[in-house]
This record gives C-alpha cells, structure tokens and sequence, in this order.
C-alpha cells in the first residue's frame, strides 16, 4: 500500500508514495469488521439473555451470575474496545487517504503553472 521512497528531493524531505485506492479497500475492510463486530455484539447480549433467563431463580442460578455475570460483562466490554480501535484505526486511514490526495493535488497544481 505505501512504498517509501526516502531520495531526497530538491525541495522536500523524504517522500511516500502510497495506493489511495488500496488504502480505500483496507478502509472500506474496516467499516465491513466494525460491522460485523456490532453484529457479534448484539448476538452476545441476545445471548446473554437467553442464558439469564434460562438459570431461573433460587441458590444455584444466583452462585452461577455471581461467577458469568464478570466474565460476560469483560467479553462485552472488550467486544467494545475492539470495535473502537477499529473505528479509530478507519478515521485515521480516511483521513491519511484524504491528505495525501489533497497533498497531490496541490502538487499537480504547482507542477501545471510551472509547466504554464
């Protein structure tokens, strides 16, 4: 996706070239896991649910939430965190993709008047 290219040129420091268009598939793959993350979430709670009630009531089923209910709660938030890092990861992806075009575009303006 990026190849650096670290020759010096004559009026910058070091230079990346990179692929927009595979840097837009890697972001669109992004959004595609946050989804099916959130998906894996709501399954979970469903799921959870469905095994709250199945428990029931009485000593045992509260000695069984006393021991799942942490442990469920963990995989939730982790569930959580995961899809915020992916979140992240996209927008700083989106926003790179969005710079370096801007920045090429400045560029290929400069390089039109100088050829003008």
């Amino acid at each position: 996706m990026t190849d650096p290219d670290l020759s010096p040129a004559a009026d910058a420091g070091p230079r990346v070239a990179a692929d927009p268009g595979a840097a837009a598939v890697v972001a669109t793959r992004l959004q595609a896991a946050a989804a099916e993350l959130t998906a894996i979430q709501t399954e979970l709670a469903a799921l959870l649910i469905d095994v709250d009630m199945a428990v029931g009531t009485g000593k045992s089923a509260g000695a069984f939430r006393a021991g799942f209910s942490p442990a469920a709660a963990a995989s939730t938030d982790r569930l959580h965190d995961v899809g915020n890092r992916l979140g992240q990861r996209r927008r700083a992806l989106v926003a790179g993709i969005d710079d370096l075009l801007d920045r090429d575009a400045e560029a290929s303006a400069r390089i039109g008047r100088a050829d003008a």
